[in-house]
């Protein structure tokens, strides 16, 4: 990328304060969503109010499928700041936020003289990694420490002493030790075939010597060991669910319900690296091609790093969109790296391709309520289509504005007007989606029964019916007793059997025992078993869920 005049700078520097802002704006105006917003907010919920930092639960269940790095921070937030939806995404949106900061570094430090507020840009700009940060999944910190070890790593590799060459590697084993704490043993295995792969590709053997073992494999071991052996103490099924099951078995087999082809993330890195896609191949190509007369090639490695991770994930018998996430950091830099490099037309793509999908965005906006209307997609508002629209005159806007200043010759301030457009148009059509809550969360119906800040009592029982919204515990603010259903949580409901309802049957006896008691389950349920006789009246209702009292 070229050096930007003083002017230029000013105005960008500006520019990155409407980041932060856009960035954060939108983590408070959406419900959590299911299953993994609700799931993740409520694991933090249950450690925060349980005091057991060690065992992760949810809905009370113990949950050893991931560590609890996320656990803690977002049950650190909760005490701090309260339960809500903003605390809850904040770790995502955090460490998202401060991943561009560390890409922005290493493109600055790895290339003298680079306009670093314009990297910050491009990473923000982009789609799939915007979105990363905005939900809460477990993606984004993984990501944020992976990046951290790679940033660490090439820092080291490229130090000029041997004092800067150890502390940047100590660095990235400790990064690799939070991405373990983050997701498991990925955090540590994306590295380890990154560099393996570079060292055959190369058939250069020396990163070896400089990887500082001794100093690194000690802070790895004090930040991830206290965790591993104090669960395997208190679970003695920990070891063979977490490494057995959890990794090898959901690598290799599809027992998780989220098989994929081997293209899947093929799609999903076309769309999600917008509006940069266009000249990224060639920004690829002109890394692998450009001579390196330095003990360690930048480029390859990272080129490398992004073939590890999508190769990686499109093997596994278990896919889902963010996965792949922790590649997009290494792309980016990428291109940010050879950006000046590329031809004219290259350069000029990204303008481009906001304007065409900005068009795209606005027929979807058109064709999108005839759908909902005909019920074809019944979990779909037409209403939503007003932010899809607003989305896409956004960044059909910047596009026409980014093309014009490319062509007067202010090519930089073309890039900021692409990366922030695009950010805004993105975070429009997010927003937009608090209109799906009735359909994709529990907040709304069930503070029509407890009211905003308020917790439903903990001492009457209430089931969850042959249904489970993960985010019906984090708004209840307590836990529900699940009958006919375990998926995810059987491995927990094997060791605390008595947290479980076996059928339908079992729970009608029940509900007439009690004096006092409340239930969750989809209408068409409620309505047969009303027919057959169940006493109850029904405090909320939306398309999907009833909640309904006996006292």
């Amino acid at each position: 990328m070229l050096a930007a005049p003083a002017s230029t700078s000013r105005w960008i520097a500006s520019a990155c304060l409407i980041l932060s802002l856009i960035w954060f704006s939108g983590i408070e105006y959406r419900g959590l969503f299911m299953p993994d917003e609700g799931r993740y907010a409520d694991i933090a919920r249950e450690m925060l109010n349980s005091n057991d930092w060690v065992t992760p639960r949810l809905n009370g269940i113990k949950y050893l499928e991931k560590p609890p790095l996320q656990y803690w921070a977002t049950a650190g937030a909760f005490a701090a700041f309260g339960a809500d939806e903003w605390t809850a995404r904040l770790w995502p949106a955090v460490t998202g936020f401060l991943g561009i900061a560390l890409i922005a570094f290493a493109g600055f430090r790895l290339a003298r003289g680079s306009p670093w507020i314009l990297t910050a840009l491009t990473v923000a700009g982009c789609w799939g990694y915007f979105i990363g940060g905005q939900f809460l999944t477990l993606d984004m910190g993984l990501t944020f420490f992976l990046t951290a070890a790679l940033v660490g790593f090439l820092l080291s590799q490229r130090a000029d002493g041997l004092r800067a060459e150890r502390g940047w590697m100590i660095f990235a084993w400790a990064a690799m030790a939070c991405a373990v704490l983050s997701k498991g043993v990925v955090g540590i295995a994306i590295p380890a075939m990154a560099l393996l792969s570079y060292m055959a590709v190369e058939r250069d053997l020396s990163p070896l010597r400089r990887l500082h073992w001794a100093p690194g494999l000690a802070a790895f071991a004090a930040i991830v060991l206290p965790w591993f052996v104090l669960v395997q103490q208190r679970n003695p099924e920990f070891f063979h669910f977490f490494f057995i099951y959890e990794h090898v078995e959901r690598y290799l087999l599809p027992d998780h319900h989220r098989p994929g082809p081997w293209w899947y993330y093929v799609p999903v890195l076309l769309v999600g690296l917008l509006p940069w896609t266009p000249s990224i191949p060639a920004a690829f190509v002109k890394a692998w091609r450009t001579p390196d007369a330095s003990r360690f090639r930048v480029d390859r490695f990272l080129a490398i790093w992004t073939a590890v991770v999508v190769v990686f994930f499109s093997a596994s018998s278990s896919k889902l969109p963010g996965y792949v996430l922790p590649a997009v950091p290494a792309i980016l830099l990428l291109f940010a790296r050879h950006y000046r490099a590329l031809s004219e037309r290259a350069r000029r793509a990204p303008a481009v391709a906001c304007v065409v999908a900005g068009v795209v965005l606005a027929l979807l906006a058109a064709v999108l309520p005839t759908v909902g209307a005909n019920r074809t997609w019944p979990e779909f508002d037409p209403g939503y289509a007003i932010w899809l629209l607003a989305a896409a005159l956004t960044l059909s806007a910047a596009g026409f504005a980014a093309f014009r200043l490319f062509s007067g010759g202010r090519e930089e301030a073309s890039l900021a007007v692409v990366g922030l457009g695009s950010l805004l148009a993105v975070q429009l059509a997010l927003s937009g989606t608090h209109l799906l809550d009735a359909r994709y969360s529990s907040e709304r119906l069930v503070e029509s029964v407890v009211g905003e800040d308020l917790q439903f009592p903990r001492e009457p029982p209430f089931y969850s019916v042959a249904i489970f919204d993960q985010s019906v515990p984090f708004y209840l603010g307590r836990p529900v007793t699940l009958v006919g259903y375990k998926d995810e949580l059987a491995p927990g409901i094997a060791t605390e059997p008595d947290k479980y309802v076996n059928s339908v049957g079992d729970f009608v006896g029940l509900w007439q025992e009690h004096g006092e008691a409340y239930a969750i389950m989809t209408p068409q349920l409620y309505e047969k078993l009303k027919r057959q006789g169940l006493p109850g009246r029904v405090l909320a209702q939306d398309a999907r869920r009833v909640i309904v009292a006996r006292r």
